[in-house]
């Protein structure tokens, strides 16, 4: 049986519209709001979040990303507040609301995991002294007014719930993090953009990534044409934030996939298989297809017969071939130092 929360009650009769418009207080209200802006821009883009993705790092980008969204709901409760009492309908029991330390209490008790008993003891207990004084600052002095308090805010400013999915594709992303994928080593966004330019795409032709990792150069041709995409993936976790993010996975091996396309785009695993994959990729092109491919550099120097044999059966099918800046995975989310170079190769 569903047994109801504290904050499933309706305000009780504190609850009661104010009728006076306060000019000033409106616009500190509402100042105070903008204030947040910066903090929330901050937490949300740290300059952390740009250095070498480790597990310690991805957890403080992670901490200050909820903070943010702390922030965000404090904002939004000011900014609600502020409409409110400009519009002459802010309950009662919110009017005398005015720092964001008193709406910051309020978010907490609302959206955190405070019961009954922890709320009745603010009231008491000098260990939470210091909301005690916010409270009453706030003319808020008992359990009642505070239950009142918080559906009232709720009720002006509903809270937003993020999207399930994109929770679940960031906490199964961090689970990847220190975790060895031989040769995977994510394109960063500025390469993906040239190799889809290079790949002249164009509406409804069929496109494939072969190893498609977490979806960086598949998410590009998403943004840049309509195209019929699919894509392949050999790691399950992977796989699983490739399906959750919507795109069409048709296998886990991409030797088993006997499909024709117009285009592939590929950046296949830096580990000595680059040959074997770009074969078989090609095989898959449709006559007149294109298929445009990240290489480690050493596709150019390595004098075994496997790689002199690559560099001949290039000579008449690659039709464009240039070295990458130096460093340029070193952006990438698992950053690497090994020289690259894409190839276009037409059939």
């Amino acid at each position: 049986m569903y047994q109801l929360s504290l904050f499933d009650l309706i305000p009780d009769s504190n609850y009661k519209p104010s009728s006076t418009v306060n000019v000033p207080k409106i616009n500190k209200l509402r100042k105070l709001a903008d204030n947040l802006q910066r903090k929330i821009d901050d937490k949300l883009n740290p300059a952390i979040a740009s250095q070498r993705v480790t597990r310690r790092r991805a957890n403080i980008v992670a901490s200050m990303r909820q903070d943010a969204l702390k922030l965000q709901g404090i904002q939004s409760y000011l900014y609600a507040i502020a409409d409110a009492l400009l519009k002459g309908k802010l309950p009662q029991i919110l009017s005398s609301i005015n720092t964001v330390a008193q709406v910051e209490v309020l978010w907490s008790f609302g959206n955190e995991k405070w019961n009954h008993k922890n709320l009745e003891e603010v009231f008491c207990d000098e260990w939470y002294a210091d909301y005690r004084k916010r409270l009453i600052q706030a003319n808020i002095t008992n359990i009642n007014q505070l239950n009142s308090a918080i559906a009232a805010i709720k009720e002006l400013s509903p809270p937003v719930k993020e999207d399930p999915i994109a929770v679940q594709i960031r906490q199964l992303e961090h689970s990847l993090i220190g975790y060895d994928i031989p040769g995977y080593f994510p394109t960063p966004d500025n390469i993906c953009k040239q190799m889809v330019q290079l790949a002249c795409l164009e509406p409804q032709m069929k496109v494939w990534e072969p190893g498609a990792g977490n979806g960086q150069i598949v998410e590009t041709i998403k943004e840049s044409v309509d195209v019929d995409l699919t894509v392949s993936e050999i790691n399950p976790t992977l796989r699983q934030i490739l399906t959750l993010k919507g795109f069409n996975v048709i296998a886990a091996d991409c030797f088993t996939v006997k499909e024709k396309f117009n285009r592939i785009l590929m950046n296949p695993p830096f580990s000595g298989e680059e040959i074997k994959h770009i074969y078989h990729a090609y095989s898959c092109l449709k006559d007149d297809g294109r298929l445009i491919s990240i290489v480690p550099e050493s596709i150019t120097f390595r004098k075994n017969k496997i790689y002199q044999e690559f560099r001949e059966w290039l000579d008449d099918k690659c039709v464009f071939n240039e070295a990458l800046p130096k460093g340029s995975f070193l952006n990438s989310s698992r950053s690497t130092g090994v020289s690259t170079r894409i190839l276009v190769i037409q059939k």
